[in-house]
């Protein structure tokens, strides 16, 4: 049987309920909120003067603001927050010196900024009308792959270790005692000259062919077997001895390796095509004329063909 009290005791229970974690949640935002105030930074601050002119907190940041994604991890530090300071500095100091010389009232100084403005504008209106409709979806970059899987073709690389030695002497003594069967990796740590084979033994990684110095390479490849070893191969450096450490068959990159490489040249394929239907759009919609006649070419003027010479009389 309903019972309508006890639906509006439970009601009633709901709503102390609701109240209560209303007053919990206006209570942890505004500690929260406390806490951002607190720990903000003051944008006022000063980081730098030059001379009386201030370089504030906010000013510095808008410039690491500034800087290329692929950059940032140099100042991701203090340590590199303080060298790009350095930076901004030698930059103000360059710009005032600049301006005290009068380099902007220069007539070459006018004309190259006439035409970066110029090129602003135009990349401005491009990045308006083309960038933002290019869309490239799996699909396009899936079929693209399949259909020019020998672009992304691997050729075949090798992984080689090598000792090397500064004269061929040398080189001949530790030949020697690898035949007697000493440990190849000992030998490079200990008696290469290669800076990185004290920690390597001599490896050098996988490479394929054109990536090494040519009479490396050559005796590089030659060898057939892993664990196999060359004869001594002289190169500028001086005196190698290298064992053949693996193997990599030709093979294709996988799509997952590939696909964002495919994504960018589909975009500036399809922008391309944009650009090119975008600039027709705009002479079709144009009066230009154009004074063909300057653009002619002359023709060579006829020469006077050569007199004959002569008949010797008699």
């Amino acid at each position: 049987m309903y019972c309508w009290k006890s639906h509006l005791y439970d009601i009633k229970i709901v709503k102390k309920e609701a109240f209560r974690m209303k007053k919990l949640i206006c209570a942890f935002l505004l500690a929260f909120l406390l806490i951002i105030g607190c720990g903000k930074k003051d944008d006022s601050k000063i980081v730098a003067e030059i001379d009386g002119e201030k370089i504030t907190l906010s000013e510095f940041n808008r410039e690491l603001d500034k800087i290329p994604m692929e950059l940032k991890m140099f100042v991701a530090t203090q340590m590199g927050k303080r060298n790009y300071l350095e930076r901004l500095i030698m930059k103000r100091l360059l710009i005032r010196e600049a301006k005290k010389e009068n380099i902007e009232k220069e007539k070459e100084f006018q004309e190259r900024l006439s035409e970066i403005k110029d090129q602003l504008l135009i990349e401005m209106l491009l990045k308006k009308k083309l960038v933002q409709d290019v869309k490239i979806d799996e699909g396009e970059i899936k079929k693209y792959y399949e259909a020019h899987k020998e672009e992304f073709k691997k050729p075949e690389e090798i992984n080689t270790r090598h000792i090397l030695l500064k004269t061929e002497e040398e080189a001949k003594q530790v030949q020697e005692r690898l035949t007697k069967g000493e440990d190849f990796i000992e030998l490079a740590k200990r008696y290469s000259i290669d800076p990185s084979a004290k920690t390597t033994g001599g490896e050098i990684g996988f490479h394929p062919r054109g990536s090494l110095v040519p009479e490396y390479e050559e005796e590089a490849f030659k060898l057939k077997r892993v664990g196999q070893v060359s004869g001594i191969v002289k190169t500028r450096f001086g005196y190698h001895i290298i064992r053949l450490e693996g193997v990599k068959p030709p093979s294709y990159a996988t799509y997952e390796e590939v696909k964002e490489l495919i994504r960018q040249k589909l975009i500036q394929e399809k922008q391309g095509q944009l650009l090119e239907n975008y600039i027709n759009e705009l002479k079709k919609n144009a009066k230009i004329k154009v004074n063909e006649e300057i653009f002619k070419e002359e023709k060579p003027s006829e020469k006077e063909s050569p007199k004959s010479p002569e008949k010797p009389k008699k």
